[in-house]
């Protein structure tokens, strides 16, 4: 007999799905088949992006990056980490085509 999502409480799917995305779980569903998004922990994209603990937090807080949380674990997909780079994206200004091009190493 299969078993409904139904019949699961949020923590034991939230449960579920962090058990195979880590793999830690005996389904013969791997991570990578189910989710081909990369997922980062606060720690890894702390990393990513080369900040501290309270700056992530803060990013968190006031709505510029979105994340998942279960307890005090907090999970950034891809997804999370691209609309935030596109946030705080600026377009190079200087893409006139007639303007010098720099060599390595040369000073103006």
């Amino acid at each position: 007999m299969k078993t409904k999502i139904s019949d699961f409480s949020e923590k034991e799917l939230l449960e579920k799905i962090l058990s195979i995305l880590t793999g830690k779980n005996d389904s013969p569903v791997s991570a990578k088949q189910l989710c081909t998004r990369q997922l980062y922990s606060n720690k890894e994209l702390m990393d990513l992006l080369q900040v501290k603990d309270r700056y992530l937090k803060k990013l968190r807080d006031n709505g510029y990056i979105g994340y998942s949380r279960e307890g005090d674990k907090y999970w950034y997909t891809q997804d999370d980490v691209n609309k935030f780079l596109r946030k705080f994206h600026y377009e190079a200004f200087a893409t006139n085509p007639n303007l010098p091009e720099r060599k390595g190493g040369d000073v103006w």
